[in-house]
């Protein structure tokens, strides 16, 4: 698992860092139109702190083939999180 964090210094990158999590959960779903909200809730409920990374990220790329890239990272990255703690 890597949790990571950054700081934005870039002014085109959107930094959801400051926002809740739901924000970074919300922006992620608008490139699929809401297919993969489920897997982003629970990505936001055991990792909140990579979403809203991947979010940041993102935002200066900000294509739904990235998005999708950013989706899978962090559903494997809940997963392992969600085995760490069994």
């Amino acid at each position: 698992m890597s949790n990571f964090k950054f700081n934005v210094m870039n002014d085109n990158l959107n930094n959801f860092f400051k926002r809740p999590v739901g924000a970074a959960v919300l922006y992620l779903n608008d490139f699929h139109h809401g297919r993969r909200l489920n897997e982003l809730n629970r990505c936001a409920r055991l990792v909140p702190d990579d979403v809203k990374g991947m979010a940041s990220m993102l935002s200066a790329a900000n294509t739904a083939e990235s998005a999708g890239y950013a989706i899978d990272i962090l559903v494997k990255w809940a997963d392992d999180a969600e085995n760490a703690e069994q």
